[in-house]
């Protein structure tokens, strides 16, 4: 049972992930509703995977803060408590939080036993809360790549093993798997697979006779004209009469027509941008590398 539950998991991740690289590529958007219903599906597998493990009432009562913190993300209202609904969200963010430290504490004076069970929804939750915070402190720069990413924490708690050889590389340790999560694997390979990217920025500056500088790592110049017709962050702009470059926080796009109109006033003809990068499309190559190869790091333990 459990095997035939994992090459369901696997089946449709690469499916949904599939599907959103080629919405991101597109549109550089995937819709709310891809990530609902692939976070609906993974709830379901992780619930009948713990009732075939038999797993105990507190194990499977994880999923109701799990539940509550993914769906809250889709939930839109106004920010604190300053209205019913919002007190009653700030509620059941207690209450979630609360019962998930009561668990771990359980765990902590061994009257709970840690096992495979107990730890999977755990560290999904864990994770969960992980994304949304690298996500708010803008270190996950796309609200879909967070929600893809938690997606994948809910869907696989525990490393999947299909046809008892794959993945080829598998944690010998257990705290490696539990500390090294699948969907920390995915991003981590993700983000290898973007390390690339700086170097396509350089060779695309050489070609164009730009001088090289420590921009052309993270951007390149076009034609200020040309910039509606490409999916781009500008990382110059006029600020109070200056003009001024970041490529860790591009401009909003929002701003984009006032940006546009005050560089050309400032006289500008060819503005610095970065690409806005489809990071679905990495993340499901990196589904696929960890699914069937595994997280090379795992060679260390």
């Amino acid at each position: 049972m459990l095997e035939e539950t994992d090459l369901f998991r696997v089946i449709i991740v690469v499916s949904f992930f599939i599907y959103a690289s080629k919405s991101d590529w597109k549109t550089r958007r995937v819709k709310d509703i891809t990530w609902i219903v692939l976070g609906t599906l993974a709830l379901m597998v992780l619930w009948v995977d713990l009732l075939d493990k038999n797993a105990s009432a507190i194990s499977q009562s994880i999923l109701l803060p799990i539940a509550f913190v993914f769906y809250d993300i889709f939930w839109d209202r106004e920010e604190g408590a300053k209205t019913s609904v919002g007190l009653i969200a700030l509620i059941l963010y207690i209450l979630a939080f609360a019962w998930i430290l009561y668990v771990s504490y359980t765990l902590f004076i061994g009257s709970a036993d840690w096992s495979e069970e107990i730890s999977g929804p755990l560290i999904a939750f864990i994770m969960i809360v992980l994304f949304e915070i690298l996500y708010i402190f803008d270190i996950i720069k796309g609200g879909a790549d967070a929600k893809a990413l938690i997606c994948l924490a809910i869907l696989f708690p525990w490393y999947p093993q299909l046809f008892d050889n794959l993945p080829i590389i598998m944690p010998q340790l257990e705290v490696a798997s539990t500390i090294f999560v699948f969907a920390l694997s995915v991003l981590f390979i993700a983000a290898l697979i973007s390390v690339t990217i700086p170097l396509y920025f350089l060779l695309k500056n050489v070609k164009s006779g730009q001088r090289i500088t420590a921009r052309s790592l993270v951007g390149f110049t076009i034609p200020i004209d040309d910039v509606k017709k490409h999916f781009v962050w500008l990382i110059e702009w006029i600020e109070d009469g200056n003009l001024k470059f970041s490529a860790r926080k591009p401009r909003d796009s929002e701003t984009l027509e006032d940006d546009l109109e005050a560089l050309q006033s400032y006289g500008k003809k060819d503005i610095w941008v970065t690409y806005k990068i489809p990071f679905i499309i990495p993340m499901t190559a990196a589904i696929i590398i960890v699914l069937s190869i595994g997280n090379p790091l795992f060679l260390l333990y």
